[in-house]
């Protein structure tokens, strides 16, 4: 999809240095996270802005909120389902999807009581959708083998190992450690911001990678402003909620370009079916 024309050795070069560039972010944020020491929930984790009742449902536009993303992932994994069969990130992409619908799922149980026992839902299938979303970039950009079974198992493996260490530091030191969860979700973010704009992909473009992940910031922006935003729409919604919006703007968008891949295939058939006939009574 990325077409651009370069001479070889410095496409070499420029490549090996982004990939360089991208282990080093990776490794300076899981040492930034080692040296920081235990990372736990906030006093107030717990706590947002609008807690109301909307609709009989507790917590109501928190809870609600999470519902585009439903029809969202449904609609990606069908649009990956439509990708041409030899297509090899088909199943990555599938993936991330199924565990983006289980953070959605996870998030609603856990805002409708708000708790430590309940976070653990919503936390690791949302670490499992960053991580095979970053292994799913790196599969487009660097090695294809990253989006094949093992990487999807390690991703997989690696949330379900971080929600376990959550747990048992929480029992344990009586403060669960979310450093391994908080790694894996900087992932796309760090890899992304590094790689997008130097490595060529086929499936996703430069900018559809960016803006996932401009979206994805912006998502965390609002959340951290979530008071300010409740009361900039006159408690209408609070940041956490528009939160939830900007997260399914994300995946939508991502779901829809990777749809393009079936719709360029179609066209590229449908051209050949029309040429070749014409070639032959040429001949």
């Amino acid at each position: 999809m990325d077409h651009v024309h370069v001479d070889p050795v410095s496409s070499t070069l420029s490549r090996r240095a982004t990939v360089a560039l991208m282990v080093a972010m990776a490794l300076a944020a899981m040492v930034g996270l080692v040296a920081w020491g235990p990372v736990g929930l906030v006093p107030h984790m717990h706590h947002f802005v609008d807690e109301g009742t909307w609709m009989g449902v507790p917590n109501g536009i928190n809870v609600l909120s999470h519902v585009p993303l439903i029809p969202i992932g449904l609609w990606g994994i069908w649009r990956v389902s439509r990708l041409p069969s030899y297509e090899p990130l088909r199943w990555i992409w599938g993936w991330f999807f199924l565990c983006q619908m289980l953070a959605t799922l996870g998030g609603m149980f856990y805002h409708l009581a708000p708790s430590d026992s309940a976070f653990i839902w919503d936390q690791v299938p949302k670490s499992a959708a960053c991580s095979l979303f970053a292994f799913a970039f790196l599969a487009e950009r660097i090695d294809r083998r990253c989006g094949e079974s093992p990487a999807i198992a390690t991703a997989l493996i690696a949330s379900l190992l971080g929600g376990i260490w959550w747990l048992y530091s929480l029992h344990h030191d009586g403060v669960g450690d979310l450093r391994p969860l908080i790694w894996l979700e900087m992932l796309p973010v760090l890899l992304v911001a590094t790689g997008a704009w130097t490595l060529s992909g086929h499936l996703l473009s430069r900018q559809d990678w960016m803006r996932s992940q401009i979206s994805f910031v912006v998502a965390q922006t609002v959340d951290w402003t979530d008071g300010a935003v409740f009361d900039l729409t006159h408690h209408a919604i609070g940041g956490h909620s528009v939160r939830h919006l900007a997260l399914a703007a994300c995946v939508g968008w991502v779901a829809y370009r990777l749809g393009q891949e079936t719709v360029r295939t179609h066209k590229t058939t449908a051209l050949k079916a029309v040429v070749e006939p014409s070639t032959l009574e040429a001949a």
